[in-house]
């Protein structure tokens, strides 16, 4: 039966209609899928960003159901994981997505994250190192900036001083340098590093740009105490209260008189004067051991009793003429007893023993 060409034409514009309003269906309802899986991911970061985690897991999960090849998605509900401790359950996740882009950035940060839940460190610093010179959208330069920080405080907290060393000269080498709040914080982390050396110098340069940056002039001192140079470290600290009076600085400038006057190294110190000095020396170290021994019964041991004794006899004599020897004498007996003390009670951190535990250690090195 032969259908006239007028009824086929017909047929296939209906044909061509259905087909059409199918994939306007399909369209709308893509959208509307991608629309809820938006709205969820939203809330979900909004509460992953304010730290309930355990809120912004629900609405995670449901925005990775809808919508499986967004990472994004993905990720911040691998971050709600980690933040729950559930890392058996953002392992595979964490796989499947680095499987999908082993360069990108993002990916390769959460997993350090991961990696640093589990405790697995070694792990953590390859994939922060990968995130570093990974993949970014938006300011790359920023985001491998603050990935390498993280980085340097992971570092920071293990007191692993010369890798984080390591992180801070990068940091430092590819800082702009007009940015000075970025290269102030470098400095400061340079001290946590126990790198004084490199601190005194990121400071100098901050105040040569800015002479007026009390907080640069504060680190400085810090630094230059670090190094054992107490009348640079007080004259930065001196610009600080020029400066900012706002920063408490007195009691730095308190315990750096004291340390300098027990000071014996200065090259032109009289020798009467040094002698002096190595009294008060002997005698602090002396009476901050027996002080210790007081207060903790039985810890005495021979060592101890010989090294009292002796400088029991060397504080009561009245030498004919004062010489470097005997200041030397009186310093070699103290630093003795330092460390006789260390090793018996550890190292103070007590305000009234700072002043001490400065001098001795300014010996030691």
């Amino acid at each position: 039966m032969k259908y006239p060409a007028r009824t086929i034409a017909a047929v296939a514009v209906v044909i061509v209609g259905l087909a059409s309003i199918d994939q306007f269906l399909a369209r709308t309802e893509m959208a509307e899928v991608r629309n809820s899986a938006d709205r969820s991911w939203r809330q979900g970061s909004l509460l992953l960003r304010q730290g309930h985690a355990d809120a912004a897991l629900d609405a995670l999960r449901n925005a990775h159901s809808l919508a499986r090849d967004n990472v994004t998605y993905e990720l911040d509900m691998i971050a709600a994981l980690v933040a729950l401790g559930n890392t058996d359950e953002a392992d595979p996740l964490m796989e499947e997505v680095l499987q999908r882009k082993p360069n990108d950035g993002a990916a390769n940060l959460a997993a350090a994250r991961l990696k640093v839940k589990e405790g697995a460190v070694k792990d953590a610093e390859a994939f922060y190192h990968r995130a570093i010179f990974g993949d970014w959208t938006g300011d790359t330069a920023a985001r491998r900036r603050d990935a390498r920080f993280e980085l340097v405080q992971l570092l920071a907290d293990r007191n692993s001083h010369q890798e984080m060393l390591a992180e801070l000269i990068s940091l430092e080498a590819e800082a702009d340098t007009g940015n000075d709040p970025l290269r102030l914080r470098i400095a400061h982390l340079f001290l946590v590093a126990d790198a004084p050396s490199r601190a005194a110098s990121a400071y100098r340069s901050l105040i040569e740009k800015n002479p007026d940056d009390a907080e640069a002039y504060e680190g400085l001192g810090e630094a230059e105490m670090r190094l054992g140079r107490y009348p640079a470290a007080r004259a930065a600290f001196v610009q600080v209260s020029y400066r900012d009076r706002s920063r408490s600085v007195a009691p730095r400038l308190i315990l750096l008189n004291e340390v300098i006057q027990l000071d014996p190294t200065p090259r032109r110190l009289p020798t009467a004067e040094k002698y002096q000095r190595s009294v008060r020396i002997l005698a602090l170290a002396k009476g901050d051991l027996e002080g210790l021994l007081a207060q903790h019964q039985g810890s005495a041991t021979a060592q101890t009793g010989l090294l009292l004794k002796y400088a029991t006899d060397l504080l009561a004599s009245k030498p004919h003429s004062i010489t470097n020897e005997l200041a030397e004498q009186n310093l070699d007996l103290a630093e003795k007893i330092w460390k006789e003390r260390v090793a018996l009670f550890g190292v103070s951190t007590e305000p009234g023993e700072e002043a001490l535990r400065l001098t001795m250690e300014h010996l030691a090195s």
